[in-house]
């Protein structure tokens, strides 16, 4: 093509360039010119010239930008056909155009530099180092000419370790020769980071324009290099003390400092490089402008302020946490390892959690260490490190709250109250265990500062609001009074755990007389509040471990005091009381549980006066939690009576309401069929949803405490023990109605089609169970349950309930239970039942919850008739629920969808279960039948003279366990093969 012809071609690219981002161009138009220009960039000959010719600085931005894009596409697409001569006039017509027409260093576009530098780095790839053996020199020459030159080749520096050392873009032969030629740079590179902050530090002029946009990317650079470069360079050249000087003398550059002492205290290595990383952080003329810098941002006025605050504790942390992990070596901590600890504890009680959460984490490993925690320096900062942990307990900082400098910083961090508390529980959580670790190192210290606290919230008078809030007679979440009672219960509770475990200790010892003054505080304290009294009871129980018999009159007093908890009158659900007195008496319920637990023959002359109680209860349609935890209370205590009969009266009575109703012919009918247990229930039409809600009670009430019988009830030794006698007697009516029960829980998914939207809703798993199952923490929520969620938690509560039951008598009474003919095909006509309409999460229930333990407790001369009947059809089933998860979540990705990370964790799961059931099902000491010992503590073994005893000659049961075993193992292995287990 002639000069003309060009020029015209260069004229139409920039008008219709112009066109297709003008406001006017449809979208035809633009697809149209889009397709020419296309067609056009297949000659790569014309895209070179056309290109060089759009880049000239007189054009518009836009039509230079897409002049560096055309060049760019040849280069990448047609490098290899372009000729050597070629080639060579498009690296000096590159670099020309960098040294002499490009506009100044000002003027000249941020994306246009950066579009010029992938011009260099596309060649760079192809070519250097085999076939561009100068480009280091040139590349240092071209730097030196001005400014803009300067700051493109660090675009260009950039752009290359990006792409080929972090991203890995290139294949592997190519990437190492580049980083090698690279390597042989860094001395001049390094000369080339450090000129610009140089020039900076003795200038200190912010307000040069064209000096601050070469630092900024100076640094940018810089950071991406300080990922892969030797540590030594770094030590030797010294550039982490350039940037640790701009912390102070260049407040603009703060971040990007602090970005690059990030990413080296974050570099993995081997100890040896850990240390070089230490040294160079520690030194004085880094370490203290790093110290500065965090004490400056302290207050965090604003939240770039704060976000560098977060940096500079970050590195902070980072540094300690790499000083505990060369504790167990023969090293000895820098000289400012005392600054620093120092001020990493005091870092502890800022304000801001999110500040002081990575702390908590940084100090428990820290404390792991023995030669670190038993050190002077550290050793002496613990009780400093126990008082700043108490105001950290303190649950305040909700972002919509004003009653503490901590929400301020909680506007920065989270987005609302649920997403703050979602992330405090965790928080807690650590800062418990931290006081935990300090106690056991100086359980006195934590002691004293547990009982005078403690003190001091006694005597304190009740504040039921904060300041500037309207008055209000009770406390709530929010008040005061109740933010430093329940903070100091958990603090108590922490420091109370040493002398607990270690009775026999003189620290223990010590405290028992304090402990007990303390324990007769608390139960001597008064208030018409509940929700203090709440807290109160969570402080009591870990302290009454210290009574004993010739304590009676506290402890008496203690019983009556939690007894009257307990015995709350029923709030409306519309009462503001409700929630407080709810939670009092799920405390006072717990702990008075608690207390039947540790001391049951201090109870046992209570016993007559609290199955009365209870029966009352029982009469009066009593609370459902109340009334089954007290009837396990009363299950403890019986188990302490030496009169066999004595137990069986007071159980049969405790039991007697319970399974009448239980046994009606009423709920008997209702359960046969699912359409009646729906409608019985009132789930089915929520119209009478409150009209049925004495059912569900009646319901729930009988399995929790069923449920709890059978946990508590005393375990059958041997066969003709009373024990099994009395399981026999009480327990085993209640089976029938049991199986039936999960039978028709299961059967309720079978006719899903006929449910409301709504309605259906409720046999899902509900959003704290799926957060259970990817292992997170619930968030904590005060809501009122609307009625869908109430009627979710009834349908899996009491499912699982009547799981616990049947778990817990094949556990303790499991003669009784494997005594009579098969039960093969009546659990797969009740237990298993409509397992194909069945979810995933319900079938992983029943795996982990009965399944195993019919397995390993099933007695092997009864093999033949329940266990070879029933585990073919059961894993036949689970398998193919298990491929067709893993093609589901791989079709998914083939369509380059999301995969929902619920449902593969879930899937992950189950198939993990039921490799667990498997190996279970293969355990050589079920296939022996021995009887001594308990077959979860024997090694599982597969080998095949175990399934052979499994599978008796011409049974035909188990003749693909190894298979199996082999398949689960592979979809565990391999979670999105395709495979199908063979039938």
């Amino acid at each position: 093509m002639n000069a003309n012809g060009l020029h015209q071609t260069v004229e139409n690219l920039a008008e219709k360039i112009q066109f297709i981002y003008s406001p006017d161009c449809s979208n035809e138009a633009r697809s149209s010119i889009y397709k020419e220009i296309e067609t056009m960039k297949s000659d790569y000959i014309l895209s070179l010239r056309a290109g060089f010719e759009l880049i000239r600085k007189e054009n518009l931005d836009v039509v230079r930008n897409f002049g560096y894009q055309l060049i760019e596409d040849a280069i990448k697409y047609f490098w290899n056909d372009i000729p050597l001569s070629e080639k060579v006039s498009i690296k000096e017509g590159v670099f020309r155009h960098i040294s002499q027409e490009m506009k100044s260093l000002q003027d000249e576009k941020i994306y246009l530099k950066t579009s010029v530098s992938k011009l260099v780095v596309e060649i760079m790839k192809r070519e250097f180092p085999q076939h561009w053996p100068t480009l280091g020199t040139e590349l240092e020459q071209l730097a030196a000419t001005n400014a803009l030159c300067a700051q493109v080749v660090l675009l260009i520096l950039k752009q290359v370790s990006e792409d080929v050392i972090v991203l890995r873009l290139l294949d592997g032969v190519r990437r190492k020769e580049i980083q090698q030629a690279l390597v042989e740079n860094l001395h001049w590179l390094m000369a080339l980071f450090q000129r610009p902050i140089q020039l900076m530090l003795q200038t200190k002029a912010e307000n040069d324009e064209e000096l601050n946009q070469l630092l900024s990317t100076c640094l940018q650079t810089l950071n991406v290099y300080l990922e892969w470069i030797h540590l030594k360079l770094i030590e030797e050249t010294g550039i982490l003390r350039f940037c640790s000087l701009l912390l102070h003398s260049a407040p603009a550059y703060r971040a990007a400092s602090l970005g690059c002492l990030m990413t080296v205290v974050e570099r993995k290595g081997t100890h040896e490089e850990k240390k070089t990383i230490i040294k160079c952080v520690t030194e004085m003329d880094v370490f203290e402008p790093l110290v500065a810098c965090c004490l400056s941002c302290s207050p965090a006025p604003d939240e770039s302020t704060f976000h560098l605050l977060l940096s500079a504790t970050s590195i902070l942390v980072s540094v300690g946490e790499l000083i505990g992990d060369l504790s167990n070596e023969d090293y000895a901590p820098p000289a400012v390892f005392p600054q620093l600890v120092t001020l990493l504890a005091e870092l502890v009680g800022h304000p801001s959690h999110s500040v002081s959460f990575p702390l908590l984490t940084m100090w428990l490993d820290l404390l792991d260490k023995t030669a670190l925690a038993k050190s002077p320096v550290v050793n002496g900062l613990l009780p400093q490190l126990l008082q700043t942990l108490q105001n950290k307990l303190l649950k305040v900082g909700l972002p919509s709250r004003h009653d503490s400098v901590s929400c301020r910083f909680s506007q920065f961090e989270f987005d609302d109250d649920e997403a703050f508390l979602t992330f405090f529980a965790t928080f807690r959580n650590d800062a418990g265990l931290l006081v935990k670790k300090i106690a056991n190192l100086i359980p006195g210290e934590a002691l004293r500062q547990a009982i005078f606290w403690a003190e001091q919230v006694l005597a304190a008078p009740i504040q039921t609001i904060a300041e500037g809030e309207p008055p209000a007679s009770l406390c709530t979440q929010y008040s005061p009074s109740y933010l430093q009672w329940d903070s100091m219960a958990t603090f108590l509770e922490c420091a109370v755990q040493y002398p607990r475990k270690n009775k026999n200790t003189k620290v223990a010892e010590a405290f028992t007389p304090q402990g007990l003054r303390l324990l007769g505080q608390l139960v001597s304290f008064t208030t018409g509040d509940a929700l203090l009294l709440s807290t109160t009871m969570s402080a009591i129980s870990p302290l009454t471990y210290l009574l004993s018999a010739t304590e009676s009159v506290l402890f008496n007093s203690l019983v009556d005091k939690l007894l009257s908890a307990i015995d709350i009158p029923h709030m409306k659900p519309n009462d503001p009381r409700r929630y407080s007195c709810r939670l009092l008496q799920s405390h006072a319920c717990s702990s008075f549980l608690n207390l039947c637990t540790a001391h049951p023959l201090l109870l046992l002359p209570r016993l007559d006066d609290l199955v009365s109680y209870i029966m009352t209860l029982l009469n009066q349609a009593g609370e459902s939690l109340q009334t089954s935890i007290l009837i396990e209370a009363a299950v403890i205590l019986t188990n302490e009576l030496t009169d066999t009969q004595s137990q069986r009266d007071h159980l049969t009575q405790l039991l007697g309401p319970l399974a009448n109703w239980w046994r009606s012919p009423e709920f008997s009918q209702a359960i046969t069929r699912p359409e009646l247990f729906a409608e019985y229930m009132g789930i089915m039409d929520w119209n009478t949803a409150l009209a049925k809600a004495g059912n569900r009670k009646q319901c729930h009430l009988c399995l929790r405490s069923m449920d709890s019988i059978a946990r508590r009830l005393k375990a059958a030794k041997t066969s003709g023990d009373p024990y099994d006698i009395i399981a026999g007697e009480l327990l085993r009516p209640l089976l029938d109605n049991i199986f039936r029960y999960i039978r028709v829980s299961n059967a309720l998914y079978s006719i899903r089609g006929q449910m409301t939207v709504e309605v259906a809703a409720t046999l899902e798993l509900s959003e704290n169970e799926k957060l259970q199952i990817l292992g997170l923490n619930a968030p904590p929520s005060n809501r009122v349950k609307s009625d869908a969620v109430r009627m979710q938690h009834f349908v899996h509560d009491t499912f699982g309930f009547a799981l616990q039951f049947l778990n817990s008598f094949v556990v303790k009474y499991g003669a009784m239970f494997f005594s009579g003919p098969s039960l093969a095909e009546p659990l797969l006509k009740t237990l298993y039942y409509e397992l194909e309409s069945l979810p995933l999460a319900r079938i992983r229930l029943l795996i982990r919850g009965i399944t195993r333990n019919i397995v390993t407790r099933c007695p092997v001369e009864r093999y033949n008739d329940h266990l070879i009947p029933l585990l073919p059809r059961l894993l036949e089933h689970c398998f193919r629920r298990i491929n067709e998860g893993w093609l589901k979540i791989q079709q998914v990705r083939d369509s380059e969808e999301e995969v929902d990370v619920f449902e593969e964790e879930l899937v992950r799961l189950f198939a993990r279960d039921l490799l667990d059931l498997v190996v279970s099902v293969c355990v050589q000491r079920a296939a022996r039948g021995a009887s001594e010992g308990d077959a979860d503590m024997m090694e599982p073994k597969c080998d095949g003279e175990t399934l052979s005893e499994l599978a008796p000659t011409g049974s035909g049961g188990f003749d693909g366990v190894r298979d199996i075993a082999t398949q689960i193992r592979s979809c565990e292995e391999r979670p999105c093969a395709n495979s199908r287990v063979p039938s």
